[in-house]
């Protein structure tokens, strides 16, 4: 499965999998549009994928977005607010327990998702690029994520 993210000059956020658009933000404006419907659940924060075996499987659509932080802690709440609440009760809120978290399916364990972050240059100053690099590498090696960032212009 093939998924390209791509921002406009104009702030317009599009999705395509397989080479079809299917989901447009409007990142000023706060309000989206999915175009393909086949691809998401009917609350369009599950996507619907067919594994290697042929089996249906739903994936929680994780959404964080970078230029609304001012803090880490801001970051973990935002993850936390989109995580199972009972995984999310027990989540340290740092790296070490975002490590055990992704690594061991700890407290703060995502489960089968689509993880999108962007705004990634503000979390890339909130964090220290080693850091918020070690977040992106333990999402990118998980088997049970599929992580959609936005690229920087560096």
């Amino acid at each position: 499965m093939s998924i390209r993210k791509e921002i406009s000059e104009d702030n317009e956020l599009y999705l395509w999998m397989n080479g079809k658009l299917i989901y447009k933000r409007w990142l000023n404006l706060g309000y989206s549009k999915v175009f393909d419907k086949m691809a998401y659940g009917r609350d369009t924060f599950v996507s619907i994928i067919t594994d290697e075996d042929g089996k249906n499987r739903h994936r929680k659509k994780i959404f964080i977005n970078g230029e609304f932080c001012e803090t880490q802690l801001d970051f973990w709440d935002k993850y936390t607010e989109e995580i199972d609440k009972e995984s999310a009760k027990n989540f340290g809120k740092n790296l070490d327990a975002f490590n055990d978290a992704i690594t061991a399916q700890g407290p703060g364990y995502p489960g089968d998702s689509v993880i999108e972050i962007i705004g990634t240059e503000k979390l890339t100053k909130i964090f220290g690029k080693e850091n918020f690099n070690f977040i992106i590498d333990l999402l990118t090696k998980a088997n049970f994520v599929d992580l959609i960032i936005e690229k920087t212009t560096e």
